[in-house]
């Protein structure tokens, strides 16, 4: 007998197949994935819904404009009523987060002692080294379980609301006195790439925000301009304000580090045709250089026409249909590897009126889920491939496979119950974050999560939580474990 049985619905296994199933969970794992397997202790009547692995979301960001442990408690609960049961959350020194310059030997465990008994989900981090002490930090972080890391390309004289500081904005911003540039973005992957795996094939990789300062630097005026005129929406002109065209040049420079260094990188949340046909480009022209790509589910929902205005600020920028359109179609084609929400909670009163201080960013995973499969769905693309981006995917590029992404045995009992046949108008004050707004504000979606299982134990189910956050600290890279 099973400590829990899923029987009755059909199994979406990741960039496979779809078929009807049981799934049955002993001590947190996955014991068996078949039919007839028998009763468990507490039994879960899938029947008319899909089961899918608990899904990834691998660009999150807790305490970013809230305190770190009050973030993580709301969020994550967020997280798990979207289906969501593995974060990876993205860190740095500096201003926001915990707002502090420190060496991350010293830092780093403190922040998993933070997080301890505040996640709903399982979580680890992405680590943003600012300074050369922090590059000189990488093999330890490696080794306390940190196997991807972060830079922000567009941080060489801008802030996160695309303000441009009069003084440094590395002792400003980034409270630190190193250069934070393009040398400091080629020593980290020198780094990086000289570290392994050891027992994993993973290698630790480096994720970038790509958009290029100086590129924004002069489109920022003339789109303020046009905006004042009422030539552009919003989010128009914040979309002119930092063109594709910054997201290729910055693509082209990582790329060539990249080569050069053997570093291998994750283009994040890239947002344009430009940005993806860039991306296609340096993979022709070295076929050696590993580069991946992510999206986020807001790149592929909302458009300038969206409704959301000032609201939807987020860097980079929500684009055109268009541009829309090539990343969905980038989906299919393979060009793009994971989807994320790239989940930034944040009051309305941050964002306030104005477009030019309007803090930037907004909380999407609870919503990351429906929107794909809706918007997913209805332009055709399998079942199958959906759920790989947001499940074995990730999990394999963020050193998790073997315990995350799919329903094998011996896999965490992570699982997600969906409902295809319900649409729901997403409504603010209905969805579980802090955030007292959603840019999908009025939009209707249909895949709902209705049940959520973190390793064996139902944390959410028909819109009621388990009292427990009995979310863990996952090290990567796991060791990989032989589902056969």
């Amino acid at each position: 007998m099973f400590d829990l049985l899923v029987k009755n619905g059909k199994l979406v296994l990741p960039g496979r197949t779809v078929v009807d199933g049981e799934v049955g969970i002993n001590e947190g794992k996955i014991a068996a994935v078949g039919r007839n397997l028998g009763a468990g202790h507490v039994n879960v009547d899938a029947s008319g819904k899909l089961v899918l692995p608990g899904v990834l979301d691998t660009h999150f960001h807790v305490g970013i404009y809230r305190p770190f442990q009050e973030d993580a408690r709301t969020e994550s609960m967020s997280a798990i009523a979207g289906g969501v049961t593995t974060i990876l959350s993205y860190f740095r020194t500096g201003r926001n987060y915990l707002n502090i310059s420190e060496d991350y030997s010293s830092l780093f465990p403190r922040l998993v002692e933070m997080s301890k008994g505040n996640f709903y989900v399982d979580y680890g981090f992405n680590i943003a080294p600012i300074t050369r002490k922090h590059v000189e930090e990488i093999e330890t972080l490696f080794k306390l379980g940190v196997s991807t890391f972060k830079f922000y390309m567009f941080y060489k004289g801008l802030n996160l609301r695309s303000e441009y500081r009069k003084g440094s904005v590395e002792e400003e911003y980034l409270l630190s006195k190193d250069p934070y540039d393009g040398g400091h973005l080629f020593t980290i992957m020198k780094r990086i790439s000289s570290l392994k795996g050891g027992k994993t094939p993973h290698q630790p990789r480096l994720s970038v925000h790509a958009e290029d300062a100086e590129v924004i630097r002069v489109h920022l005026e003339e789109a303020k301009e046009e905006f004042s005129r009422g030539i552009l929406n919003a989010l128009e002109a914040y979309s002119a304000a930092r063109p594709p065209e910054g997201e290729r040049v910055a693509i082209l420079q990582a790329a060539e580090m990249a080569r050069a260094t053997g570093c291998p990188i994750n283009v994040l949340h890239v947002s344009s045709e430009t940005a993806l046909r860039t991306i296609e480009e340096v993979r022709r022209w070295w076929p050696g250089l590993d580069v991946m790509a992510e999206v986020t589910s807001s790149h592929l929902t909302l458009t300038t026409n969206s409704k959301a205005g000032v609201l939807g600020k987020v860097n980079p920028p929500i684009r055109s249909d268009r541009d829309r359109e090539a990343l969905w179609e980038g989906l299919v084609s393979g060009s793009i590897q994971t989807v994320a929400s790239d989940h930034a909670a944040i009051e309305q009163s941050r964002k306030g009126g104005e477009l030019w201080t309007a803090e930037n960013g907004f909380g999407a995973t609870e919503l990351m889920v429906p929107s794909l499969l809706t918007e997913g769905l209805r332009r055709g693309v399998p079942l199958t491939r959906l759920v790989e981006l947001v499940t074995s995917s990730p999990a394999k590029f963020h050193g998790l496979y073997g315990r995350k992404g799919d329903l094998l045995p011996g896999f965490d009992g992570d699982l997600v119950i969906v409902d295809l046949n319900t649409t729901r108008r997403v409504r603010a004050d209905a969805l579980h974050s802090a955030q007292d707004f959603t840019p999908y504000e009025g939009m209707e979606l249909r895949g709902w999560p209705t049940t959520t299982v973190l390793r064996g134990e139902i944390v959410f189910d028909s819109g009621e939580f388990s009292d427990a956050r009995r979310g863990e600290f996952l090290k990567r890279p796991v060791e990989l474990s032989d589902p056969a």
